[in-house]
């Protein structure tokens, strides 16, 4: 894995244009600054949900993007090239929060918060972009520097003005040519000479102060050295006009202060599929900081971003479809990835595809990064994790023949079934649909509670039920809400168990009832509850498609 940072990102962008160009798809992962999960709740509505995550959203900026390039070879198996990339924008809004309990997770699994800060490589959204490139043009683009950097470079103008000077009166000094002549600025001997500059600086700060030091000599060409934190001159190339040499270094500042964005609006325009796990809050994401604002409808987000990225896959999806086929795995990426790094997988996974997916175009690095929770190492397995369970998944239409399949052909079968679906989690509903209307869940219904003289619950009994459920609900997902006219306790929960035995309680209870069997006049068993905890709400939709096995 390799890890781009702010100092080697331009120098490494050709590169991944290049690898860009022959990638059958990227996988995706983002590490962010917090996670808000106290407002999502299991009454949610896919409107609701998205509003609180777009809040999530707006809320914690993004610290880290993992990008994985996969390609297909000659044999059917696969090469894959992945990034670790710190992320952090020094020039668009400055307002964000940070989360300390995801710092502390993020810490805990060898996540270095520093390098974000001091080694972060910038992004911006298109509108971003557009008003800095436009001031770029107009020549006012250095407003967007802090006052040290715009006082540097008027101090390293005049530095090197008293440069060319003495050069320039040397010349004039030792020149058989008339003395009134005009001597253009120069270097003295014509050899290059080292400005410093400041510390610490980032590459759009650098890019910006060689712009305006190229706008004020444009016979000279300005590169930095790293090593001795200076600016190294030189003559400018002498088929290279000075025009030219402009333009340039404003291409450059342009290119430093797009960062990453530009690399993912190559993904977009060529119209790459994009891998996931547990994905939704990653493409809103993707779409907030490195293209648009997200819109406030729900239906809108989904609309605008299939239109950005019209094939997106989740791996989550796909292992939940493969329940029965890998019993007690789970649908986590880290037990994923885990269960397709033993030799149990090998009887649903190809030969070609068995054991590790080796590297593409950049050699093996150190190892240190490949941890779980470093987006990087998560985009190499959600990428890796895709293509055995896509196997697994095919194959097994094909009596596990265990046949390495033409990448192609993989998204003809995912198309249907599992392409443009994203997980919901804790809601009754099958998934995210991004390019249709969104699958129903088969969860358990939702359970009203009356009191037995059908009266309205006060607020007392409210709380009452609210605590003493929250202590025997203490391993179970519930939650509880009024209803308008104050008279049901709505419960939701998300498995037959903890559904039966809600039932169960209040059917036991003196003064409140499920509604359903006061209605019915009689009750109901644990047992028949477990049984009969739902009906089956879309048997139509791929993505339960275990259900009807």
């Amino acid at each position: 894995m390799v890890v781009i940072t702010d100092s080697n990102f331009l120098e490494l962008s050709p590169k991944l244009r290049k690898t860009l160009l022959y990638t059958d798809f990227v996988a995706i992962d983002f590490e962010f600054l917090g996670l808000d999960t106290t407002a999502i709740s299991l009454h949610d509505t896919a409107e609701s949900r998205y509003r609180i995550l777009r809040e999530n959203v707006i809320k914690y900026r993004p610290c880290q993007l993992g990008l994985s390039f996969f390609k297909q070879t000659s044999n059917l198996g696969y090469k894959a090239d992945s990034y670790s990339i710190p992320i952090f924008q020094r020039f668009g809004d400055p307002d964000t929060k940070v989360s300390f309990s995801s710092l502390r997770f993020l810490r805990n699994n060898k996540f270095d918060l520093n390098q974000v800060f001091s080694e972060g490589v910038e992004y911006c959204t298109r509108a971003e972009f557009q008003n800095f490139d436009k001031a770029l043009k107009e020549d006012t683009a250095l407003r967007s520097v802090s006052k040290e950097i715009q006082l540097q470079i008027e101090l390293l103008k005049v530095m090197l003005h008293e440069k060319c000077y003495i050069a320039e009166t040397d010349m004039i000094t030792n020149s058989t040519e008339e003395p009134m002549q005009e001597v253009r600025f120069s270097l003295i001997g014509n050899k290059p000479v080292s400005l410093k500059i400041t510390q610490g600086l980032c590459c759009v700060e650098i890019c910006m102060i060689i712009h305006e030091l190229t706008k004020a000599f444009p016979q000279f060409t300005f590169k930095m050295d790293e090593k001795n934190c200076a600016l190294k001159v030189s003559n400018k190339p002498e088929f290279t006009t000075e025009a030219e040499n402009i333009n340039q270094t404003r291409v450059r500042c342009s290119e430093a202060f797009e960062g990453i964005s530009a690399i993912l609006e190559a993904v977009m325009m060529m119209r790459k599929v994009i891998v996931g796990h547990n994905s939704l809050l990653d493409t809103m994401y993707l779409y907030h900081y490195f293209f648009e604002r997200l819109p406030e409808k729900y239906q809108t987000f989904k609309r605008k971003f299939s239109a950005l990225f019209p094939k997106v896959i989740d791996t989550k999806i796909l292992a939940q479809v493969l329940r029965l086929e890998l019993p007690g795995v789970g649908d986590s990426l880290e037990r994923l990835g885990d269960y397709f790094g033993t030799e149990k997988s090998n009887k649903t996974v190809p030969p070609e595809l068995r054991g590790y997916i080796g590297p593409w175009m950049n050699p093996l690095d150190d190892d240190s990064e490949n941890v779980y929770h470093n987006a990087g190492f998560d985009s190499y397995i959600t990428g890796e994790v895709f293509l055995k369970l896509a196997h697994t998944y095919i194959n097994r239409k094909n009596d596990f023949k265990n046949e390495s399949i033409e990448f192609k052909r993989i998204l003809q079968f995912l198309e249907a079934p599992i392409q443009n679906r994203l997980p919901f989690q804790l809601m009754d509903m099958g998934c995210c649909y991004l390019t249709g209307e969104d699958s129903k869940g088969c969860r358990p219904d939702v359970i009203t509670i009356v009191r037995r003289d059908y009266l309205p619950i006060d607020e007392a009994e409210f709380r009452h039920q609210e605590q003493v459920l929250s202590s025997l609900m203490a391993t179970y997902q519930f939650d509880m809400e009024w209803s308008k006219n104050r008279k049901e306790l709505l419960l939701a929960t998300n498995t037959p168990g903890s559904y039966a035995f809600l039932c169960e309680k209040f059917s036991r209870n003196e003064k409140l009832s499920p509604l359903d069997e006061l209605e019915a006049g009689k009750q109901w068993t644990f047992e028949q509850r477990q049984t009969a905890w739902r009906s089956y709400k879309d048997l139509s939709s791929g993505v339960i498609e275990f259900i009807k096995r």
